[in-house]
C-alpha cells in the first residue's frame, strides 16, 4: 500500500507491505499534511490487480483548540 499526499512539498508519506503470513493486513500512521487535500492509497493486491482509494482530510491552523 503507497499512501500519497500530493500536496505536501513530499508525497510519498508511507509505504506498507504485507506478506502472506501477516496476521492482520492492516496498517496506521501519524502524518503532517500540508493543507487541506485528498490523501491517495494505491494497493497492489495478491492477484496482481490494483486498488486505488481517495478521501479528502481538512487540515485546520490550530486545531488543539488554540
Amino acid at each position: 500500500i503507497l499512501v500519497l499526499a500530493p500536496g505536501n512539498p513530499n508525497p510519498d508519506v508511507g509505504t506498507f507491505r504485507f506478506g502472506p503470513l501477516a496476521g492482520s493486513q492492516t496498517a496506521s500512521t501519524r502524518i503532517r499534511l500540508a493543507e487541506t487535500q485528498e490523501l491517495v492509497a494505491i494497493a497492489k493486491l495478491s492477484d496482481g490487480s490494483f486498488a486505488r482509494a481517495t478521501k479528502e482530510v481538512k487540515v485546520t491552523i490550530g486545531g488543539c483548540g488554540g
